[in-house]
């Protein structure tokens, strides 16, 4: 009765700790974006708390049944190994995901900037701000975007852009054309060769 509960508390505990990993692996596998990168960027907060819950549950479970967990194992050096992975694992997303939370909290205010899309006629461009802060230069990294089945999108890389603060974009034929106050004042990207299959 015993290596029963062991092995009910370890499917949980490893649901709870490694579900959130494999579904992230899978997300990136699968394309599992929609509707649009703002829209999915509004959903980050909701994603990293579930997956800072599921975290807690598993790690308290572990700490909490660790005796039984262990005795379902067989081979103890390997039940020892597992479950003190599982702990260090564990500090380790804590870590991570609260430093994400934060950050999002902290930077999640100007998603207008960070994230810009654009329609023109039969193709939609979309701007990502990255702005690192006092850790290195902020980019505009810009895309095509593309739709896919199941009211999802796909994104194509067209280019790299340096910072600008305020900027217009317009399309002129097979120009993408982004006016802003920097001194050059103008940046031009060819997008002839950049069309949605």
């Amino acid at each position: 009765m015993n290596e029963n509960k062991g092995d009910i508390y370890l499917r949980i505990i490893l649901f709870c700790l490694y579900g959130p990993l494999l579904a992230g692996l899978f997300g990136q596998l699968v394309n599992l974006k929609f509707v649009s990168p703002t829209f999915m960027a509004s959903l980050d907060n909701i994603y990293y708390t579930i997956v800072f819950c599921s975290l807690c549950i598993g790690f308290c479970l572990l700490l909490a049944k660790y005796r039984i967990v262990k005795e379902s194992f067989k081979n103890k050096i390997i039940a020892h190994l597992t479950l003190i992975l599982s702990i260090l694992y564990s500090c380790l997303m804590f870590f991570g995901i609260g430093l994400l939370i934060l950050f999002n909290i902290m930077f999640n205010s100007n998603t207008d900037y960070v994230h810009q899309e654009q329609a023109f006629e039969y193709r939609t461009f979309y701007v990502y701000t990255s702005d690192p802060g006092a850790f290195g230069t902020a980019h505009h990294y810009v895309y095509l975007k593309c739709p896919a089945s199941f009211n999802r999108y796909e994104l194509e890389l067209i280019a790299n852009l340096s910072w600008m603060r305020d900027y217009k974009m317009s399309l002129e034929g097979d120009s993408l054309i982004f006016d802003n106050d920097s001194k050059e004042g103008k940046t031009v990207l060819d997008v002839s060769e950049f069309y949605c299959k």
